[in-house]
């Protein structure tokens, strides 16, 4: 029996190659995500840890949002460190944002400046021309500083470091300091800044200005990165490093911080690749329906031989066998080539060291990689295949050798009507239950199902209802689409004889129809799950990094230099650029001493004052709305919650400084939670409020000039052009979360690009299926499509009807897929993103029409090669054969 099934499939090997393109192309999606997920994985990891250098421990805060006392680095015992056993090199993350200009005069720009510490593989950037500074006086400088101010390796720089100036009350002082290397930020880590310079530890202290017991003027160290001996990582090492740390604070292994940094950036580790693969498992069933409708086709081809062989003694389980045998091969080869391909794309990809935005291809092949793809593309193809193996045992060998359609075909029965309404209120209950779930996990009730840990398993259990309330609507398109079929039908019948026989033939026939249907309800479906579900993680990654990085870039100047704005709005790419004053304020108790307040830094608030109407035109999100009726400063949300103040609590605020009678100025304020943040202010709390608000308190303690991109221009290029036009501004130091926001963008870019290119994929499934079934209503209907040639229908009137056919079910289960898929989509995209902020859920009406088309033109090609097969058999020999 082996080799009579073995001969049987190589006869039958065209009509398996949809099948296995279909498998193919499922287990390469489902292995492809994977690499993806590892892929985004570890660029993501390598983003967020790339201060470390080489590093692989850090001593971190235990609360990542603490807002706290501010450690400086003489709280961490550096010297003492160092000493330790285990302990190779230990680096703070400390720097000092300075402006730096060529010796004499002339250019200036600003960068961050870090110091150097051993061994130099610690440092977060890399060394390209030169040597690192070994000596007081000595700096490398970041390349695109060097090419600014036209300088090189050999040559002087001044610095003027604000804190510098703050340390000694006075105006930035220059240092004259020696270039001896350029260096790059090749992962962007100080994007922010531009780039950073480094320095001697001696030098920076220096540039940091004098320094108090307390550590007042000091910059704050949040982490120090530790490279240590693996070997010598006992118990008893660390707790040594533990002994010297500061209270509040932890050490951690790079993965572990990797991890808590990627759970504070989205509310769960990995949610892009556990969004594809929730979309990965949806492309897997509907292979399977796919798969399932080709062995239909196959077993109808073969239901000849296999009544021949049962009539010569063949045994039901042995033909069954020959069924299941035939698709267990198919399924182990096509998904084996399918995982296959897979790595040898992203290898390749990593071969031409390919980048997309800020994502850097690797080929990480793991255990899930080969095993999940081939298990699941064989175990649903002989799955796929068990109702074809039944119907191919189940009539007898007399009635086999008949036509197929002289078989008596069974109405789906109440039973089955009554498991389908079963299923979709089953799986509607799953969906809806997470959904509530998410819905009070937005409004921050805790221990809720989709929050922490449990947040995979909500995903699961909202993709495993969405698939149910599918399987449901599948076992009952008998009874709904020929009903949805026949009023569209009623439209077209006029038409002329083609659309009249087509309108009949679905009328005749519902359980065929329904069959042809639901194959492409399921690719229209997928395709506009997969489209709703990018269109609405797009708008909502967008929405929450402009909530994350409020504005683009932040130029410092001190003074309202109308001059430097006028060349900041002549940079190309701005939208809008204006001043905004800032107030260094000081929140006091109702009766308190400002002497006081002023002891504890958690008092210290940094107010921006705006202008009305500059929130909409400055800001990424407008918060004009949240100032109205009072004096009101809105305060990011983030930043309240973990401070000692709540919102709409009333405070009173004063001028650090007394005035010129030493008179004490306050006002009062309520605090508003703000949907915004990313400013450079000063550490601690900052907030914006409206600038007739900030009369009584005085003039601004210095002014910025706020620029908002219009997005046409790089990130990095942006930020260049707009340093290159303030170069010549005293005092101008330009800053903005820009880059960074970019950064994430090009990642959300990325994911979608592979989006668009799972689209393609759904597409594809969605024509092999079309054309099985339409294959599979051509084999069944040969005497009938013989009988219509015998009394006169040309050929081309027959290919037309197929064609007008094919059209109509295509417009009837693409407007079916089209709600259902954005209702799935919809469902999805709002459990895995609601961690981010307010969900956008679109309703994307060019995909629509996009979709509409493509489905139509997939359907008219599909019915090309049926059409074909009907009509190229001379109607006497046909209806012989039938």
């Amino acid at each position: 029996m082996w080799s009579i099934s073995w001969k049987m499939m190589k006869r039958d090997v065209r009509m398996l190659v949809p099948a296995g393109i279909a498998i193919l192309v499922g287990s390469l999606f489902i292995a492809a995500t994977f690499l993806f997920g590892n892929t985004l994985d570890n660029s993501m990891r390598k983003q967020v840890s790339s201060a470390f250098g080489s590093g692989n421990y850090a001593i971190a805060p235990e609360n990542i949002s603490n807002s706290g006392e501010v450690k400086t680095i003489k709280d961490f015992h550096l010297s003492k460190l160092r000493t330790l056993p285990a302990v190779k090199g230990a680096r703070p993350d400390v720097n000092v944002f300075a402006q730096v200009g060529k010796t004499g005069g002339g250019k200036h720009t600003d960068t961050a400046v870090i110091s150097m510490v051993e061994p130099d593989s610690l440092m977060p950037i890399s060394l390209v021309e030169g040597r690192w500074p070994a000596a007081e006086g000595e700096t490398t400088v970041p390349k695109s500083v060097a090419d600014r101010l036209d300088t090189k390796v050999g040559g002087s720089i001044s610095f003027n470091s604000a804190m510098e100036a703050e340390g000694s009350g006075g105006s930035p002082s220059a240092s004259q300091l020696k270039i001896v290397g350029i260096d790059e930020d090749i992962d962007g880590y100080y994007s922010y800044y531009g780039g950073a310079s480094v320095v001697t530890e001696s030098t920076l202290t220096k540039l940091m200005g004098p320094q108090s017991d307390e550590g007042e003027g000091q910059p704050p160290v949040a982490y120090v990165y530790l490279l240590l001996d693996e070997s010598q990582t006992s118990e008893s090492n660390l707790k040594q490093i533990r002994d010297e740390m500061p209270k509040g604070y932890k050490l951690q292994t790079r993965a572990e911080f990797e991890n808590a940094q990627l759970k504070s950036l989205s509310g769960q580790t990995s949610i892009m690749t556990t969004f594809l693969l929730s979309f990965g498992v949806l492309a897997m069933f509907v292979a399977a329906l796919v798969i399932a409708n080709t062995f239909q086709v196959i077993v109808a081809r073969q239901r000849r031989t296999l009544a021949l062989l049962r009539t010569i003694g063949a045994k039901k389980s042995q033909v069954r066998s020959s069924v299941l045998m035939q698709s267990s091969i198919l399924g182990l080869v096509a998904s084996a080539l399918g995982t296959l391909l897979a790595i040898g794309l992203v290898g390749l990809a990593q071969v031409l060291k390919l980048r997309m935005g800020g994502l850097s291809f690797t080929l990480k092949v793991t255990p899930l990689v080969i095993l999940v793809p081939i298990a699941f593309g064989t175990l649903i193809t002989m799955l796929a295949s068990m109702s074809s193996a039944r119907a191919a045992t189940r009539v007898t060998p007399l009635e086999a050798l008949r036509p197929p359609e002289l078989s008596e075909e069974k109405r789906s029965g109440r039973v089955r009507i009554v498991i389908s309404c079963l299923l979709i209120l089953l799986g509607a209950a799953m969906a809806g239950y997470v959904v509530y779930q998410a819905v009070l996990d937005s409004r921050g009730v805790k221990g809720t199902f989709v929050s922490g840990d449990t947040s995979s398993f909500a995903l699961a259990t909202a993709v495993g209802g969405v698939a149910i309330v599918f399987i449901g609507v599948l076992l009952s398109t008998s009874r709904w689409i020929p009903w949805l079929l026949k009023g569209i039908g009623a439209l077209v019948a006029h038409i002329g004889p083609s659309s009249k026989i087509a309108v009949g033939n679905i009328s005749r026939n519902p359980k065929r129809v329904a069959a042809t249907g639901t194959a492409l309800l399921i690719g229209v479906t997928l395709v506009s799950c997969l489209g709703t579900g990018a269109a609405s993680a797009k708008q909502t990654m967008a929405n929450a990094l402009d909530s994350r990085y409020s504005v683009d870039v932040e130029i410092i100047t001190g003074k309202a230099d109308q001059e430097s704005l006028e060349k900041v709005r002549k940079v190309k790419g701005v939208k809008a650029a204006d001043i905004v004053g800032s107030y260094q304020l000081a929140i006091v108790k109702p009766q308190g001493d400002l002497t006081e307040a002023m002891k504890n830094s958690k008092n210290a608030i940094n107010i921006y004052a705006l202008k009305p109407g500059q929130s909409k035109e400055l800001m990424n999100v407008d918060q004009e709305a949240l100032l109205q009726g009072g004096p009101k400063i809105a305060t990011p949300e983030k930043m309240l919650e973990s401070s000692t103040y709540k919102p709409g609590q009333q405070i009173s605020v004063s001028p650090w400084q007394m005035d010129n009678n030493n008179e004490q100025k306050r006002s009062n304020f309520q605090l508003v939670s703000g949907s915004y943040s990313g400013l450079a202010g000063p550490y601690g709390l900052y907030g914006i409020c409206l600038e007739d608000q900030t009369k009584q308190i005085g003039r601004p303690d210095q002014y910025e000039i706020w620029v908002k991109s219009d997005g046409t221009q790089p990130a990095r290029t942006f930020l260049e052009d707009i340093r290159e036009a303030t170069s010549n501004s005293e005092h101008a130091s330009v800053t903005g979360a820009i880059a960074e926001k970019d950064q994430y963008e090009q990642m959300i870019n990325v994911v979608l690009m592979v989006m668009v290119g799972l689209l393609a994929v759904a597409v594809v499934i969605a024509l092999i299926g079309v054309a099985n079934t339409l294959s599979l209503s051509v084999i069944e209907r040969t005497r009938e499509s013989a009988t219509l040639r015998a009394i006169g229908m040309t050929k081309r009137q027959l290919k037309r009807s197929l064609s007008v056919e094919a059209l109509l079910i295509a417009l009837g289960s693409t407007l079916a897929g089209l709600v259902l898929g954005t209702l799935f989509g919809w469902t999805g995209a709002y459990i895995v993103f609601e961690s981010f902020g307010k969900v956008a859920l679109p309703l994307d009406w060019t995909m629509y029409a996009l979709i509409v088309l493509i489905a139509g033109l997939a359907a008219w090609l599909a019915s090309v090669l049926p059409a074909r097969r009907a009509t190229k058999t001379p109607p006497v020999e046909a209806l012989a054969e039938a």
